[in-house]
């Protein structure tokens, strides 16, 4: 019986023991960006946002989570919880909103406002402006 006793608490604690170390992996782990993954979309701040503003439904399947390379507008440039974030101009009443994964320095330095830019980001949806994350400066 106390041998039993053992050998569960030896696997108990090694199931601990492994759950903690995936834990601390995938806290440590860098944030991915869009850089080397494979672009999905090709498409310009207008449209993107008329679709969405047209159909989000339709635009939800077609774009959530898919790596789009973005041409726009720069509208603003300014920080959110340390990282740098990029506003892209639309026709319409809202923006591109692009959640860089790179230094603000980087971004500060290569973007001014009302100039050009093609970001590429992943898509994750649509709430009064079109959201991308993990971006980088194509």
């Amino acid at each position: 019986m106390n041998r039993n006793r053992q050998i569960i608490l030896s696997v108990i604690a090694l199931c601990i023991l492994i759950g903690a170390a995936w834990c601390f992996y995938e806290y440590a782990r860098p944030h991915a960006s869009a850089a080397d993954k494979k672009t999905d979309v090709v498409i310009g701040a207008d449209s993107l946002y008329a679709s969405f503003t047209n159909d989000e439904a339709g635009s939800n399947k077609k774009f959530i989570n898919k790596i789009a390379e973005v041409a726009g507008i720069v509208e603003d440039i300014s920080i959110s919880d340390r990282k740098p974030v990029v506003f892209l101009r639309t026709s319409g009443p809202g923006v591109i909103n692009c959640l860089m994964a790179m230094d603000s320095a980087t971004v500060f330095s290569t973007l001014k406002k009302n100039t050009e830019a093609v970001i590429k980001g992943k898509c994750s949806g649509f709430l009064l402006d079109v959201n991308l994350v993990d971006c980088v400066i194509k």
